[in-house]
């Protein structure tokens, strides 16, 4: 089995937040936000959490925000939002923290990028709070329900999205295997877009260094992509058709709390 490619989040920081500029409803932070609330959550800790965006939208709940990540980059961007984030270069699988530090832990799309997704889960739990939560939040490629195009005209980048994302219900087993109890997944956002023609050359997700799938491919492969996009796209004008490129992909938060 060849080995999963390694994205420098260092080489995209700068152009990252591009991929938020078409997300308006926030639906993911409103579904922290009430997680955080449920735990009176005051001090939170988001593991990868990249240019600091979902954190940052935590704000208005408390200020003992903390953010890790792997990326020193990524912290400069995150370093930049309107929130006093207290940021942490580091590994998600050796968190930097004391026992019982925090009372809400979370990651944002983040869990395929820390290797060893177990013991993440183990540290987490060792670094919430007896009654505080762990919340993980993402899409599960492995579920056969989702649907996105990127994934017919990339090649190979779904099959490696199996490689590097743990299952929901693999999630679930693990959180329960390091001792969180009342584990729950809920669904947090239905993302459903659909580009005609060549509207979707300005889909922000299409972008090379927006999404970690398309970043990782070499500029040929990358190229190549858009090249089979483009003619479909004129294959469909040439016969007077209309072609849609459509995503409908379902965003759940997997989480559970450390007893008390």
């Amino acid at each position: 089995m060849s080995k999963i490619p390694r994205l420098d989040y260092d080489q995209i920081a700068s152009e990252y937040n591009q991929r938020y500029s078409s997300d308006p409803s926030q639906e993911r932070s409103r579904a922290l936000l009430a997680l955080a609330e449920r735990v009176k959550a005051q001090r939170i800790l988001e593991a990868g959490c990249g240019t600091g965006h979902w954190l940052n939208l935590l704000d208005s709940l408390t200020n003992g925000l903390y953010g890790l990540d792997f990326s020193a980059k990524m912290l400069h961007e995150a370093g930049k939002q309107s929130a006093q984030l207290k940021l942490t270069q580091g590994s998600a699988i050796r968190l930097p923290y004391c026992d019982n530090s925090f009372d809400f832990v979370y990651c944002v799309d983040a869990i395929h990028h820390f290797g060893d997704v177990q013991s993440f889960i183990a540290e987490s739990f060792r670094t919430v709070r007896p009654g505080g939560v762990l919340a993980v939040v993402g899409s599960d490629p492995h579920s056969g329900d989702d649907h996105w195009y990127v994934y017919d005209y990339f090649d190979g980048v779904l099959a490696m999205d199996l490689r590097r994302f743990p299952s929901r219900r693999t999630i679930q087993d693990w959180l329960a295997e390091e001792g969180f109890q009342d584990i729950t997944t809920e669904v947090v956002e239905q993302i459903r877009d659909v580009y005609h023609g060549r509207d979707v050359l300005n889909d922000p997700f299409l972008k090379k260094n927006a999404t970690s799938q398309l970043a990782t491919l070499s500029d040929d492969a990358y190229k190549s992509g858009i090249g089979k996009i483009k003619s479909a796209i004129a294959d469909a004008e040439s016969r007077k058709e209309g072609v849609a490129f459509s995503s409908d992909l379902c965003v759940k938060m997997t989480f559970g709390f450390k007893p008390v």
